[in-house]
């Protein structure tokens, strides 16, 4: 009777990560639309309004639940999640200054990919070569979704640029692999690493970028909803969603957002529906499909 309740536990516990693995990626998708809608706005004024207010929409919700010692964790899990966010974000901005953004793109997007193939060469019991499929599949469903960069010549700016796209999809598949480490570290953790961030991107902002104030009630809309979303509850959600999902699982998942992005853009009026999307739509579907039949088949076991 205790093993079948431990057992009832433990599953609903994975299921509750899985979803919110997939949780993250529906509010990642939006990002691309979110801050296009923000043109004038420098990027490190962004990341500072956003992990700003998750901090403090974070920190007065751990004020009222009386949790607010929650953010007061060892240095290694901090210093982990303030790298793997920090970094993540510094190397795919600079990236995409400096190369063709759709390439760039795809280079950060192979994190998912080195996910699963860390995790096979590590021998994890829930591997399955299913994952790798589908994470192969939604790949080169996202280089389906990438469009064309036309007289884009290759210079050691532009290599630059592509090193730093790859630099940042190492940085997030390594941080979601040793953020596993961490099980028993509380994801309310996350908005005291937000808080720090938010610190480091005002400091850089304010060195190297000119202040553009928001005035129209959509732009501060957009924003609060960049800081609740995107970068609050996303990056707490994937916290919880690596320290306790199956990581080959939602990193075949993960090729979902490329694809989710696209079709706001297109739906914003931003992009248009090509041949590629529909094609990449079948891989990247096909992908998750097959992704979780180990799942499906577990279930059914």
């Amino acid at each position: 009777m205790l093993a079948c309740q431990q057992n009832f536990i433990k599953q609903n516990k994975l299921l509750l990560a899985t979803a919110s693995g997939l949780l993250t990626i529906l509010l990642w998708s939006s990002s691309s639309v979110t801050i296009t809608s923000l043109p004038n706005i420098p990027r490190f004024q962004l990341l500072w309004f956003g992990f700003g207010e998750a901090f403090i929409v974070g920190s007065i919700i751990l004020a009222l639940t009386g949790r607010l010692r929650e953010m007061m964790q060892p240095f290694a899990p901090w210093f982990t999640a303030f790298c793997g966010l920090f970094f993540f974000y510094i190397f795919d901005y600079v990236g995409l200054s400096l190369a063709p953004p759709a390439k760039v793109t795809i280079l950060s997007y192979l994190w998912p990919i080195m996910l699963v193939i860390s995790i096979a060469l590590m021998s994890n019991k829930q591997f399955h070569i299913a994952y790798l499929i589908g994470a192969v599949m939604g790949l080169i469903g996202t280089i389906c979704l990438m469009p064309a960069d036309p007289g884009s010549v290759l210079t050691f700016k532009v290599i630059l640029g592509y090193l730093f796209g790859f630099l940042s999809g190492v940085v997030w598949a390594i941080y979601s692999l040793v953020n596993r480490r961490y099980a028993s570290v509380p994801t309310s953790m996350m908005i005291g690493v937000c808080g720090g961030i938010a610190l480091v991107s005002m400091v850089i902002h304010f060195v190297s970028e000119p202040t553009v104030v928001p005035t129209s009630a959509k732009d501060i809309m957009i924003i609060l909803y960049l800081g609740c979303g995107p970068i609050g509850l996303a990056f707490l959600a994937w916290d919880y969603a690596t320290k306790n999902a199956n990581l080959s699982l939602i990193g075949s998942f993960s090729y979902l957002a490329p694809l989710l992005s696209t079709i706001w853009l297109i739906l914003a009026g931003r992009a248009t529906a090509t041949y590629a999307l529909f094609i990449a739509v079948l891989l990247i579907m096909g992908g998750s499909i097959i992704a979780a039949y180990p799942l499906k088949k577990t279930k059914g076991s």
